[in-house]
């Protein structure tokens, strides 16, 4: 269920739900433009397409966020599914906590219902943190959701 944390063996997940007041299309677009990440997510630094061309399934892009102290980061993920104002799946590959995040974009009547899902695979010394982490995870995302809902519907993106 929206909201739930789950833990599932070795892995964990989070699911994040926002209603924005704009259609699917609106929405998809400003998920798709990998340069508007950092305006709305305040964990992220810079994010880069690495693939040329538009977003698709197969598109890897490489983001540099605020890791552990405020020191950045970098990761690499790739776009694994993606049906164009339905739903992406990202695998983060290269990062300390792997992950893979659902994004469902569904029509609504109040306009988008954005399903964000996270799960995180924690290894290694980190695994017996994964709760701890996905609570601060949901903490910080769902902030960045609300974020991305106001400015949307501000017109601001």
């Amino acid at each position: 269920p929206a909201g739930a944390c789950h833990n599932r063996g070795m892995s964990a997940s989070t699911t994040m739900t926002v209603t924005i007041a704009r259609p699917v299309e609106d929405v998809f677009a400003v998920l798709c433009d990998v340069e508007k990440v950092a305006i709305w997510s305040s964990n992220t630094i810079e994010e880069t397409l690495l693939t040329p061309g538009p977003l698709r399934k197969g598109s890897r892009r490489r983001a540099v966020v605020k890791g552990i102290a405020g020191r950045p980061t970098r990761n690499e993920a790739e776009m694994v599914e993606f049906e164009p104002n339905r739903k992406m799946v990202v695998r983060v590959l290269d990062a300390p906590v792997p992950a893979r995040i659902i994004i469902d974009f569904l029509p609504v009547a109040e306009g988008t219902r954005l399903d964000w899902t996270a799960e995180l695979t924690p290894r290694g010394l980190l695994r017996p943190a994964g709760p701890l982490m996905l609570a601060f995870y949901r903490w910080a995302f769902q902030k960045d959701l609300d974020n991305l809902k106001a400015l949307m519907e501000s017109g601001r993106l």
